[in-house]
């Protein structure tokens, strides 16, 4: 099986410019608007399909995560976390769009339905929903990171058997789910973020295995939103693809599988930070 690779020359710069279309712009402030409506401390968050349909059965955001997602609350961030994801190239815009906070540090255990012993903070990371508000579905980036047992780093945390969710970066999403145009798929929610502020169509997923549920080798239900029948796929995987085989191989799963449901997939080579 051959994966068609494509080498991007230039590093992805450090402060990236917010480059999106005037649709694409459009798009942004509707769902912002949208939400911001809706975003009420402990009342049920629907999606616009429900809101349309007129049902109400859909999944409540625990009423801690409403509360942070709000406008009740204020949503600064404390100044090590906006310089950590500054780092990463994100924009005060896409920050703001995102609605990524700082969790106060007595919600982190109830955010997470567990108390993890020694994190100081964390950064709440809200999973978008393409049909609108937010799943209900988060990761947090803790500090300081914690180690598993065999001493590897661990950075995220997620609520237990909460699975695998695709992220949808919202600067981009109106091409995303309305077009055909190539998609960027990237591993990690900042590194999709920060090539939707390129202008790119944007999805993230969370890790070399996030595609998948566990047990399966099939794509995760959230890929049925993108039309994919003949869509070029540009696979945006850590770095580590060309040395690590484990990754190499997770990376020929997704190409295969993304295969499977008529796309066209090409992985990209991103350059290896300093």
């Amino acid at each position: 099986m051959t994966i068609y690779r494509r080498k991007i020359l230039a590093r992805i710069p450090q402060n990236l410019s917010y480059l999106i279309n005037s649709s694409g712009a459009t798009t942004a402030k509707l769902f912002t608007l949208t939400w911001s409506a809706r975003l009420l401390t402990g009342v049920k968050i629907m999606t616009m399909k429900e809101v349309n349909e007129g049902n109400p059965s859909g999944p409540t955001v625990k009423p801690c995560l409403s509360f942070l997602l709000s406008d009740a609350f204020p949503g600064a961030l404390h100044p090590h976390h906006l310089a950590d994801l500054r780092k990463s190239s994100l924009t005060d815009e896409t920050i703001r769009l995102q609605r990524i906070r700082s969790v106060p540090p007595a919600m982190i255990g109830r955010l997470l339905g567990f108390d993890p012993p020694s994190i100081r903070s964390a950064v709440l990371i809200p999973f978008p929903d393409p049909a609108g508000a937010f799943m209900d579905h988060i990761r947090v980036k803790i500090f300081p990171p914690a180690n598993d047992r065999d001493g590897h780093s661990i950075k995220y945390l997620q609520p237990k058997h909460s699975g695998s969710r695709l992220f949808f970066p919202l600067a981009t999403l109106g091409r995303v789910l309305a077009t055909n145009s190539p998609v960027w798929l990237v591993e990690g929610e900042k590194k999709a973020l920060a090539v939707a502020q390129l202008g790119l169509p944007a999805v993230g997923f969370c890790g070399i295995e996030g595609w998948h549920a566990g047990g399966s080798r099939q794509l995760l239900a959230d890929f049925e939103v993108l039309h994919l029948q003949d869509r070029v796929v540009e696979l945006a995987i850590d770095g580590d693809v060309d040395t690590n085989p484990n990754v190499r191989r997770a990376a020929r799963r997704l190409a295969d599988a993304l295969r499977a449901r008529g796309a066209q997939p090409r992985l990209v080579v991103l350059p290896v930070a300093a």
